[in-house]
């Protein structure tokens, strides 16, 4: 198969009435724009959200007046230019069927067809419960048979619930309530991964393969292990936000080998027509994906008029010929992470944001892991805010720290599934039931963690316990509760006195913080907050694999590893809110002579675009780099 690496996304869903559609269409020009801006893989149309077809089908509804095979001669001169091709087709939306087949469209629990915002591409979806099945595959087996492509891309395609008559009467057939939400779900769920798999034998095992739309694919075996041949992260950091990426990659790069970032060149949404973020954001992204261990997709939309846009793939081409020059050091490495941070494998919730947002700021290196992942390779473990653990994980974790490894607790983490008692051994901190404060307070005991007498607000609550051994920050309560008593309400809400209860506290192996602090850092992004979390990991790591106290908490710092180098992503370009989105205008300078320490010995140090030496020295087993200015970001080669 052809390289997956310096990747474009061409959206193309096309509205009808384009009375000039593909005029300005040329497939020469297509490929060679591509093949000049150092493209080499890309995602073409072959049916799009609106339903149109733009192949030579005998199956689909090709775009009315449509010249010619758009797709067929757009993998021919791609492939002149050695540039792979996957062949993308909506499946979740397809409005031209929809027309036509009013019975292919999920009915919801609701009774409606159709949602209240007609001018949402989501308003009605395809029931694959439906004939639309069978024509969704047939157009995949055309496509299949009939072009030399290197791969599928399937899009929108999630899970559906439905309430229509066939639903219905296969739910009850297999043992399901219709009238149950629940088995509503896990029927759709079913027959999701079933389509999934039948559409994996169309394709076979030697084509990229690829589907988008359920967010949490890593959530379930079937699609992680047998259909996906690498995993794909979309999402606008504009308007997701940037943390939505990197609390993804750090579980996606767990599960599969090849990650893909996938953003956009859009300043707002998909499909931004005259929307353009400029170089220095997808610069950015782009750097976030090599600090990050992943691979890099820029997505795009042709005007139906037209071709692709020259000025956009002038930016791209720049971008994407840096970014080749570094593949000789970042192709075959992987990143390296101390801290593994437990998961319910649901990543993309807003509720893990805080967990990534805080550790990238402290520079320490993560992963996200699910039960089901080996932890010797990491030197501490943290169990989140809400993450609460089974009898076989506890077990896991307990092994763990036998073998000398410290357990962060946060919040609800680390609780027993009934949330009645800590479900660790080594956890001998006594539990005091669940937290219903709206309003309470701690106060460091310990000056290391915090050398001042002020009473901070936790700004969430979590867990009352108590500390046997000496506790580092203690409870204290409020006043009242936020209240309304029919007379005033009780908003203004000072701290009282203290209690019996720890905030911040250690057991032998195991370290336990009451609230869950990483929703309250999210929300409120204290710094008190941010140090509590500073503290531990301190005490439960002695080596951290990099230390870079010296660099802003604004910069981001990544490491990954080769088997004959480390590279040390450096980046110092950080987003600013403005209006509704998170913008990237320009890069940020780094001033020269902030130190980095890597973990090991290393024979040389150099940058690799220009190749000049970086001043290092070895001492007590790190590797001490004096950085040179940066701007934007820089990567360093530590040759073994």
């Amino acid at each position: 198969m052809r390289d997956l690496k310096r990747v474009i996304h061409v959206d193309f869903h096309t509205m009808p009435g384009i009375y000039n559609f593909n005029e300005r269409f040329n497939a020469e020009d297509f490929a060679k724009t591509l093949y000049e801006a150092h493209v080499k893989y890309v995602n073409v149309f072959c049916k799009c959200n609106i339903g149109f077809a733009y192949y030579d089908t005998k199956i689909g509804i090709p775009y009315p007046n449509m010249k010619g095979d758009m797709f067929g001669d757009i993998l021919r001169e791609c492939h002149k230019y050695d540039i792979g091709v996957s062949a993308y087709f909506n499946v979740g939306l397809d409005h031209e069927q929809a027309k036509r087949h009013r019975d292919w469209v999920t009915l919801e629990s609701d009774g409606k067809l159709y949602k209240d915002n007609k001018v949402d591409s989501f308003f009605r979806t395809m029931c694959y419960h439906t004939p639309y099945r069978d024509y969704i595959k047939g157009m995949i087996k055309e496509v299949v048979d009939n072009y030399d492509i290197d791969g599928i891309f399937l899009d929108c395609f999630d899970v559906r619930p439905c309430v229509g008559n066939e639903c219905i009467v296969d739910m009850k057939k297999l043992g399901f309530d219709p009238s149950n939400e629940k088995d509503v779900y896990e029927f759709a769920r079913k027959d999701y991964l079933d389509f999934c798999s039948e559409i994996k034998q169309i394709v076979g095992k030697d084509k990229y393969f690829y589907i988008n739309g359920w967010r949490d694919f890593t959530a379930n075996k079937v699609l992680q292990e047998e259909v996906h041949s690498h995993a794909e992260i979309e999402g606008l950091p504009s308007s997701l936000g940037y943390d939505y990426y990197a609390t993804n990659v750090a579980y996606a790069r767990v599960l599969k080998e090849k990650v893909l970032n996938m953003t956009g060149r859009f300043q707002f949404s998909w499909s931004d027509f005259g929307g353009y973020k400029g170089k220095a954001s997808l610069e950015n992204d782009m750097w976030d994906s090599l600090l990050n261990g992943a691979e890099y997709c820029i997505g795009d939309h042709m005007n139906p008029a037209g071709n692709l846009d020259k000025a956009i793939y002038s930016d791209i081409g720049e971008i994407y010929k840096d970014l080749e020059k570094y593949e000789e050091y970042t192709l075959s490495s992987k990143y390296v992470a101390d801290i593994a941070v437990m998961t319910d494998k649901k990543v993309y919730e807003q509720r893990y944001f805080g967990i990534s947002r805080l550790l990238n700021e402290l520079k320490y290196t993560y992963d996200f892991v699910d039960e089901d992942i080996a932890l010797d390779k990491y030197k501490a473990v943290i169990l989140p805010d809400e993450m609460r653990i089974s009898t076989s994980l506890a077990e896991k974790l307990e092994a763990y720290m036998a073998q000398g490894k410290c357990v962060l607790c946060v919040g609800e983490g680390g609780l027993n599934e009934d949330g009645t008692g800590f479900a660790l051994k080594e956890d001998l901190h006594e539990f005091c039931g669940l937290d219903n404060s709206t309003r309470s307070f701690f106060k460091a005991l310990d000056k290391e963690l915090n050398d001042t007498d002020f009473v901070w607000s936790m700004y969430s609550s979590g867990i009352l316990f108590k500390s046997k051994d000496f506790p580092r920050a203690t409870y204290i309560k409020g006043y009242f509760n936020e209240h309304w008593d029919y007379e005033h309400c009780y908003v203004y809400l000072p701290p009282e006195k203290a209690t019996e209860y720890a905030v911040v506290s250690r057991s032998k192996n195991v370290f336990r913080v009451c609230f869950k602090l990483f929703n309250a850092y999210r929300e409120f992004a204290m710094k008190t907050h941010k140090d509590i979390i500073h503290y531990c990991l301190k005490k439960m790591i002695d080596t951290p694999s990099i230390v870079a106290d010296e660099l802003p908490s604004t910069a981001r710092i990544g490491l990954t590893e080769s088997a004959k180098t480390m590279q040390v992503h450096i980046k110092t370009t950080y987003p600013e809110k403005r209006g509704d989105l998170e913008i990237v205008e320009e890069h940020q300078y780094l001033p020269k002579g902030k130190v980095v320490k890597v973990k090991g010995q290393y024979k040389t140090a150099f940058e690799p675009l220009s190749k000049r030496t970086i001043e290092t020295q070895y001492e007590n087993g790190y590797t001490t780099i004096v950085l040179p200015e940066i701007y934007g970001y820089m990567m360093i080669i530590l040759e073994k």
